[in-house]
């Protein structure tokens, strides 16, 4: 259900895709993580950073052992990326796992405001940053604040932060924009930093 091959945005906006994704979570009886995954593993690898990190500030995040699963979800495809895999693996338990019928679509629906905030700054800039092999820079950071997520799920909004951090390279990357990718590192940095000063 995850196998799909990277590729462009197919000239499409995130907004669009968020608005892709949502129609597909509708149409589907029961459905399930790897539903989200399967649209935006079509469009770019990049979105598949964005939302878990946007899901990490939004309301699901005080759902007990959510913060954990959007930060592993976070580092596969990280390291995946990182990789150069074309085709994106997950585990059966996440990618199966259900999504409520009536909430999913209005969740996913919350995602289109900071998508709409994308397609309105995002430019073509830096966008080395968001190639080969300087690609890799970014993603190692958004690999890091993965891995430590899922210990920070206890210690309030930390793990929100270094989700919107995230969230933010991933839309540097699916945007080609190299400045909010250095922007998105620069707070990983902040973040990770005064996550261990609170430990």
């Amino acid at each position: 259900m995850a196998q799909q091959e990277r590729g462009g945005t197919e000239g499409e906006s995130a907004a669009q895709i968020i608005e892709s994704v949502r129609d597909r979570v509708r149409a589907r009886r029961e459905p399930e993580v790897g539903d989200v995954i399967t649209v935006l593993g079509r469009k770019s690898y990049a979105p598949l950073l964005m939302v878990p990190g946007l899901a990490l500030v939004s309301p699901l995040s005080g759902i007990p052992g959510f913060s954990s699963i959007c930060g592993i979800t976070i580092a596969l495809v990280s390291l995946q990326m990182m990789a150069h895999r074309r085709v994106l693996w997950l585990p059966k338990w996440l990618r199966h796992r259900h999504l409520d019928k009536e909430r999913g679509p209005k969740v996913i629906g919350w995602f289109r405001r900071p998508a709409r905030w994308l397609d309105r700054v995002s430019r073509n800039r830096m966008a080395l940053l968001t190639r080969r092999p300087l690609v890799v820079l970014p993603l190692s950071f958004c690999l890091l604040a993965g891995l430590i997520i899922p210990f920070l799920e206890m210690l309030p909004f930390t793990s929100s932060i270094l989700g919107g951090v995230v969230a933010i390279i991933g839309a540097g990357l699916f945007a080609r924009d190299g400045l909010i990718t250095l922007l998105g590192m620069g707070l990983v940095i902040a973040a990770v930093s005064a996550a261990i000063y609170a430990i």
